[in-house]
């Protein structure tokens, strides 16, 4: 049985399910951006891929030939349509298979630092529209550091506040992920205006 209503980590996107996974990611940069493809599961089964062509367009889900009258589309949709993102509404497809990708690749990341005994931390930035923040915080820049420094949060924050090259900007904060607990937690203080439970 799967589990119900649960928030993804690394993208803040809540699922009804975590039956969607994206298991493999190639990409390829272009001179307008980045093209990618990476595989879809659903339940462990490959159901097909999520493209984008690397000019600006959305993120599309490509079913696999021999699953391709069998209503995939359709149960994305439905699927999409139960889920949440960060400040509570309902994202398009284009936006969940985007956070499926991000869930993937952070986890790869992840992972990798984990063989070199090594953690993440990352920069969240909120933006600004006209004068006034928007409140909707993305992902600027990762850093890896090493277990035993990540275990000393103040001297790493004193680090991170200290150095011209990465002390966050105003709108912005540091968060490291613990393995522990499954999170990330912030290592420097975040905006007033982002609530304490997002992200």
């Amino acid at each position: 049985m799967q589990p119900q209503s649960l928030r993804l980590p690394h993208s803040g996107l809540t699922v009804p399910h975590d039956g969607y996974t994206v298991t493999a990611y190639k990409e390829l940069s272009t001179r307008d951006g980045v093209a990618f493809t990476a595989t879809l599961r659903l339940n462990r089964k490959i159901i097909g891929t999520v493209e984008n062509d690397g000019v600006g367009g959305p993120d599309t889900f490509h079913p696999n030939h021999a699953l391709a009258n069998a209503g995939q589309q359709a149960a994305l949709e439905t699927f999409a349509a139960q889920c949440t993102d960060a400040e509570g509404h309902t994202p398009d497809v284009e936006y969940v298979l985007g956070d499926l990708v991000i869930e993937y690749q952070t986890r790869r990341n992840i992972a990798r630092a984990a063989k070199r005994g090594n953690t993440l931390l990352r920069l969240m930035q909120d933006h600004e529209d006209g004068n006034r923040p928007q409140g909707w915080a993305s992902v600027t820049g990762l850093l890896e550091t090493a277990q035993t420094v990540a275990a000393n949060r103040g001297r790493l924050r004193a680090s991170l506040l200290g150095h011209t090259r990465h002390a966050p900007p105003p709108l912005g904060w540091w968060q490291l992920w613990q393995a522990d607990q499954s999170r990330w937690t912030d290592l420097t203080d975040r905006p007033a205006h982002i609530p304490a439970d997002r992200y």
